[in-house]
């Protein structure tokens, strides 16, 4: 064995200790303060590493990925991994691994700035950097993104630039957005979804979290109650907290959001965030009987409702029911939509359709937070959108998800049948797992992040994390071999868990 692998050829422990990535990491660490590891040594391969170790490869890219952000190794294409020639000041010592909560300044610095008391109860699995690994939720396929023509609109775009253009597109934007892009998205959304809109109704953000967090600083008082579906999206529950606000768990049922049990157990709301076509994580749309008591309730109580229509696009069956938006008669919904989902999550664009009565004060807002989102963006996603190219790329998207689907759905089947059963979803990039009897979904989840995979609990989604035997597996970024693979290694992780995990 050469002498590098050599040194890198450990042992894991298996049971009881750090995540296996965890060990890596810190093994590969010590080589590297320890000058085992020189500047410009050529680590081996991920997959060899992997042999080596006897783990899955995905957990030795997740190592190398975090080192080389920590500054400890440089990625170059095509040619490796290779230790950093400029170490950071503190890599030449032994560093702990990073808290994953952070450390609160002492109590008179939290008397002078409160917002950090608020931001860190922000949920820790909402501020990492999640990767698309198997089996990640709500990640759409950028593999199958045309990123050949998105490149040949970008140097039309260019090609056609004269002066008064490049003044244009290299100067300052409209903090509403980019007309033409709003134009675009009022036609799209009228056609797709029924939404009574105009361009002037519309609000370009940096994504759907950044358009929740304007809402929330605009809508709501410090100590102000706000509706949040339980289980529900995190980001919500962020937003409402960071804005001193008072989430206020409602459950949910086959329905939707249960508008009885939120007027019984918090009837001083003010506002609620729903995700009515498709309740994020189980999966239900809210029944038309609950979409009218919700806007009856915000009429009524004076009180205001945010639509995050996530996932829209992606329906696989029949035509969705109306959004809240278009029941609306009082000016009472914003409705969110993106497009992180729809064409690829770095673009980092999202919108607000905002009511007449409060289009001013948006904009206002979205004057001093962010100013205006990238010109060049907001410009080539109003070109493939008048061209036709984002209804072409839709189309071909759901057909794309409806056979991974399939091959999930075969997967779980084949190979984690002894454990799990799944059903289809009739839209999205995510199914439910319905773990056996005796299995615990958050250990599953534990050991599968230990070995570069993702499934999430729903009870991560719920207040308290209440013990929930059901899985959110994703499909949209995965081909079928990918797929089959996942499955395969999920089935190992599960197979070699301690008995208390085992089937009872």
């Amino acid at each position: 064995m050469p002498p590098l692998l050599d040194a890198l050829a450990f042992d894991l422990q298996r049971s009881g200790g750090a995540p296996l990535h965890r060990q890596i990491q810190s093994r590969l660490v010590a080589e590297i303060t320890s000058g085992a590891l020189k500047p410009g040594a050529r680590l081996p391969s991920s997959r060899t590493l992997a042999e080596l170790l006897g783990v899955s490869r995905n957990t030795v890219m997740l190592v190398f990925e975090q080192m080389i952000a920590e500054g400890y190794l440089d990625g170059q294409t095509g040619s490796g991994t290779y230790v950093s020639r400029s170490l950071p000041g503190l890599a030449r010592k032994a560093r702990p691994a990073p808290r994953i909560n952070p450390v609160l300044p002492a109590a008179s610095s939290l008397d002078r700035g409160r917002s950090f008391a608020r931001f860190s109860d922000i949920p820790e699995t909402f501020r990492r950097m999640r990767r698309p690994v198997a089996f990640r939720a709500n990640f759409p396929a950028v593999d199958a993104f045309p990123v050949q023509l998105w490149s040949k609109l970008t140097m039309n775009l260019f090609r056609r630039m004269d002066a008064g253009a490049a003044s244009h597109l290299l100067g300052e934007g409209d903090p509403q957005g980019y007309h033409p892009l709003r134009e675009g998205i009022a036609a799209h959304l009228a056609l797709s979804r029924g939404v009574h809109c105009s361009a002037a109704n519309i609000v370009i953000f940096a994504g759907v979290q950044h358009a929740a967090d304007t809402a929330c600083r605009l809508l709501l008082m410090p100590g102000d109650g706000a509706w949040c579906e339980d289980p529900g999206y995190d980001g919500a529950y962020a937003a409402i907290t960071a804005a001193s606000a008072r989430p206020c768990p409602v459950p949910v049922d086959a329905q939707g959001i249960d508008v009885a049990a939120g007027l019984a157990a918090f009837p001083d709301a003010r506002f609620a965030y729903v995700t009515p076509s498709k309740q994020y994580p189980l999966g239900m749309a809210m029944s038309l009987e609950r979409r009218m008591q919700l806007l009856a309730w915000a009429g009524a109580h004076d009180s205001w409702i945010i639509e995050d229509d996530y996932d829209s696009e992606f329906r696989y069956g029949g035509r969705p029911l109306p959004p809240l938006q278009a029941l609306d008669t009082e000016g009472r919904v914003i409705y969110l939509g993106t497009f992180s989902k729809s064409l690829f999550p770095a673009l980092r664009l999202g919108y607000a359709v905002v009511p007449d009565a409060l289009i001013e004060y948006f904009v206002a807002a979205r004057t001093v937070v962010g100013r205006y989102s990238p010109i060049l963006d907001q410009i080539l996603v109003a070109n493939f959108m008048a061209e036709g190219h984002f209804a072409a790329h839709v189309a071909r998207m759901r057909k794309l998800y409806v056979q991974r689907q399939a091959a999930l759905l075969e997967a779980v089947a084949r190979d984690l049948g002894d454990y799990m059963t799944a059903e289809p979803s009739d839209s999205g990039m995510e199914l439910l797992a319905t773990l056996r009897p005796g299995l615990d979904a958050i250990a599953i989840a534990r050991a599968a992040a230990a070995e570069g995979l993702e499934v999430m609990p729903v009870s991560f989604h719920t207040q308290g994390q209440r013990p929930d035997p059901r899985l959110l597996l994703g499909f949209g970024a995965f081909t079928p071999a990918q797929i089959d693979d996942g499955a395969r290694h999920l089935r190992w992780v599960i197979s070699g868990m301690t008995p208390q995990c085992n089937i009872a």
